[in-house]
């Protein structure tokens, strides 16, 4: 099997932001040079530093969707929706006469259905929970724009979602691209999207990051302006469009990722991250700083970026007269939007032959002697843009466009590289070691057991898998500590733990070629619910600037790079339950492109009050008893929470250093659906064509498989759409057990214990389901029940599903 560098072709566009609603509003202001930057009235900003904002205006959702459309979907979701069948349409793609399967998404986002988890929460607070309306927490999941689009345009295919803060929108562009380019789609639409919330207002503003009047990036730089809005593009394998007689807008011609690995906030003064990432696409497209036309620079206008951006430009474009402009200027700082609204730009500045400006420029205050195209736009032929993003916790992204040269070949296949597990660390419920993890799902204890921490009477469940006391003092450099919230000392300790396992050093030498992929499916609660806590009880001005860096969704990745020094490309993955087995995929697709040959991937969910209220509310969520996948007499989940972390490396490298090799990870299957949101398609079809997709990327046959991880969590509904989607492929003939039963629902995090369940599998033991006495009757498999099982296999399946739809199965083998 072979990986092929495929050309990828950009064949539309769609965009509704500050500055239009769609792309022929936007594109006429960019060439106006108009701001669409105004005072903001869907908020109530009395109390912060100004009242501008990029906000969305003339916006009637009704004029867009039916009624029952929108209960699907808050304000992201309209927006996403809307750029998405634009570009669809843009691209005259008729997505019916295409396979599904071979039609993804990824999307980038840094809030996604926060405004539905703002309301929730306001109502809790001041009403009591009882009051809360239950439908804002379908809409509140960060991942659930993401479903929305799935769900409006019918994709079956590969469905991820990245949240490394305000570079999440080029990332998106990246990991799609790099989807198509190892074979698991043809059609990927990628962008971005957020809305403006009370969180990014408040927190920016205990930053005193804001500024009180339009912003002037890379002039006056007195601060940013929040904006909201949604890009998309359709990206096409290239002889895909061109066989189908498409307009080809411009050419993704590669990206790379990087790591500041210096502050939680603020970027390097120096600009080291930014140039590894700008040279890093180059680098990776065959190009030099001499073909640049034009740079799409990140320019939020604040005094950091505006200092240190600068120099990395004109490190990398040294003495030319390479124009760069900040759409920001007009449009505002769209968070996790940005880098999708920008490459919007991108492919409409070369496509449409326009330097777009940079406006509110004052020429007296520039201090760098560089062209920002101050306040007019150009008319001139571009033949390569650059797009920079850049983000807290020192998360870079650029992205490179092209014009469609017809002439230009397509690379040839190289050969599919085999990708290792090398070293793991875990903690999960009453787990605090990979020994203890080994000794509990070997033996019968379990790992769920009575909450302490707070007061359960209220939610109706007492029991949760809870990760015991760590001495993180010990493993954690305390000056850190000190800056990081529970999450973050999670994913740093098992990132410590398992580099340890895999007995890795990071050096000087080797820390700029070593990525990180976090993934998470809750993300940081307790810290999000702290600080909007004291905004909606105290007000804004009383926000804690302290709290707020940990608030976004790539904070953990943040603080793995700053303690372990890691240079590399870093990404994050918050689409639900699927987010472990997604964040392997990408690393893998990094290893087999040639991003790097090392990658740690970690995986953390957390346990809190939050999140056992909010689960609460669910109807019939919850379990009142046990935890009891796939019985018939299972009344509901138990919360659990868990971290791991994985070393995943090319085979050259894992031999090169003489690592002990755990397994192989040899196949992936990716689907998704699009039943409804929170929901899954009760045939369990797409899910079944998840494994099926799986077994033959790693080709082999169902009889292959020795051991199936289950992601079954006691839910009545879900469970036996699992059970359905395993017999459909492996019958009874395979030795089923599900980890849930022992760790309790840990969200993103399950598949990867899952995958420690299938090493303990290919070590000879198979866990078995706990306070599983009755299975269900309708479907007949090979429960694992009442004592663990010794068995001798070379390959196992990890299932894992996300809510709304979103299936990821991984075969993991043994090394030969």
């Amino acid at each position: 099997m072979s990986i092929q560098k495929a050309r990828i072709a950009v064949t539309g566009v769609g965009i509704i932001c500050a500055n239009g609603n769609d792309v022929e509003e936007f594109w006429e202001h960019v060439v106006a040079g108009k701001s669409g930057i105004k005072p903001v009235t869907s908020l109530d900003l009395s109390q912060i530093n100004t009242k501008f904002g990029g906000e969305v205006s003339h916006f009637r959702p009704e004029d867009h969707f039916t009624d029952e459309e929108l209960k699907q979907m808050d304000r992201a979701g309209q927006f996403a929706v809307l750029a998405a069948r634009e570009a669809v349409q843009f691209a005259k793609m008729n997505l019916s006469k295409l396979d599904p399967y071979r039609v993804g998404i990824v999307l980038g986002t840094s809030l996604g259905g926060m405004r539905s988890g703002e309301i929730f929460h306001k109502q809790w607070i001041e009403n009591g929970l009882d009051q809360t309306d239950v439908s804002l927490l379908y809409k509140y999941p960060v991942h659930t724009p993401c479903d929305n689009i799935a769900h409006a345009l019918g994709i079956k295919g590969p469905k991820s979602v990245i949240s490394n803060a305000c570079a999440a929108g080029t990332n998106s562009i990246g990991y799609a691209t790099d989807i198509i380019r190892t074979g698991k789609a043809d059609v990927m639409i990628a962008g971005g999207v957020d809305p403006l919330t009370f969180l990014s207002f408040s927190g920016f503003n205990s930053l005193q990051a804001l500024s009180s009047e339009p912003c002037a990036p890379y002039s006056q730089s007195h601060g940013l302006n929040i904006g909201e809005g949604a890009g998309i593009l359709i990206l096409e394998r290239m002889e895909d469009a061109c066989a189908r007689g498409a307009t080809i807008l411009a050419e993704v011609l590669d990206y790379d990722l990087s790591a500041d690995s210096y502050h939680q906030t603020a970027p390097d003064p120096g600009g080291a991250g930014a140039i590894r990432s700008m040279k890093g696409a180059l680098n990776k497209a065959g190009l030099t700083e001499q073909d640049l036309s034009y740079i799409n620079g990140h320019g939020t206008g604040t005094p950091t970026n505006d200092a240190s951006e600068p120099k990395a430009l004109r490190s990398i474009i040294k003495e030319q007269a390479v124009p760069i402009s900040s759409t920001k200027s007009m449009l505002g700082h769209t968070l996790g939007a940005a880098g999708a609204v920008e490459a919007v730009t991108s492919v409409l500045a070369i496509h449409r032959s326009f330097v777009p400006p940079t406006v509110n420029f004052d020429e007296e205050s520039q201090k760098f002697d560089l062209d920002f195209v101050p306040n007019q736009g150009r008319t001139t032929e571009l033949n390569t843009v650059l797009s920079n993003s850049f983000a807290f916790g020192g998360n870079n992204a650029t992205a490179l466009f092209g014009k469609h040269d017809d002439q230009k070949p397509t690379p040839a296949p190289t050969p599919r590289k085999k990708v290792l597990l090398t070293g793991v660390g875990v903690l999960a419920g009453n787990v605090a070691n990979m020994e203890q993890f080994d000794q509990l799902v070997k033996g019968e204890a379990s790992g769920i057991s009575e909450v302490s921490r707070f007061d359960t009477k209220p939610y109706g469940q007492s029991e949760a898998g809870q990760i015991p006391d760590i001495p993180y003092k010990k493993m954690i450099n305390p000056s850190m500590l000190r800056r990081m919230d529970a999450l973050s000392k999670q994913a740093v300790a098992v990132t410590k733990m398992a580099l340890d396992d895999a007995k890795f050093k990071i050096t000087r030498d080797n820390s700029e070629k070593v990525g990180v992929i976090f993934a998470t499916g809750t993300g940081p609660t307790e810290t999000v619910e702290s600080f909007n806590r004291v905004v909606i009880q105290e007000g804004a001005k009383m926000a804690n600037a302290q709290l707020f860096p940990n608030t976004v969704m790539n904070a953990a990745a943040g603080h793995i790079g700053l303690h372990f020094k890691i240079k590399g490309p870093t990404s994050t993955i918050t689409a639900g339950g699927v987010s472990a087995i997604s964040a392997l995929y990408y690393a893998y697709s990094l290893i087999q492109l040639g991003g790097c040959d090392t990658v740690i991937v970690v995986t953390s969910d957390e346990f809190n009050e939050p999140l056992l209220a909010g689960h609460g509310r669910i109807p019939n969520f919850l379990s009142k008893t046990k935890s009891r996948p796939f019985a018939s007499d299972r009344d509901g989940v138990v919360l659990g929470e868990g971290s791991v972390a994985m070393i995943v490396e090319s085979e050259e490298a894992a031999k090169a250093r003489n690592a002990r090799i755990l397994a192989e990870c040899k196949g992936f299957g990716m689907t998704s659906d699009h039943h409804k949101i929170a929901g899954l398609n009760p045939e369990g079809t797409e899910w079944t064509k998840s494994f099926e997709l799986a077994l033959s990327d790693a080709g082999l046959a169902t009889e292959d498989i020795g051991y199936i991880s289950a992601a079954a969590n006691g839910h009545h509904v879900f469970d036996p759409i699992e059970a359905k989607a395993i017999h459909q492929v492996f019958q009874d003939r395979v030795p089923v057990s599900a980890p849930g039963s022992i760790f309790g629902e840990t969200h993103g995090t399950a598949g990867s214990i899952g995958l420690l369940t299938a090493l303990s599998a290919l070590d000879g033991t198979i866990p078995f389901i706990r306070n599983l006495e009755n299975p269900m009757s309708d479907v007949s498999l090979d429960y694992v029940i009442g004592e663990p099982r010794k068995v001798q296999t070379d390959h196992a399946l990890i299932s894992s599903y996300a809510y709304g739809g979103n299936y990821h199965s991984l075969v993991l083998g043994r090394y030969e």
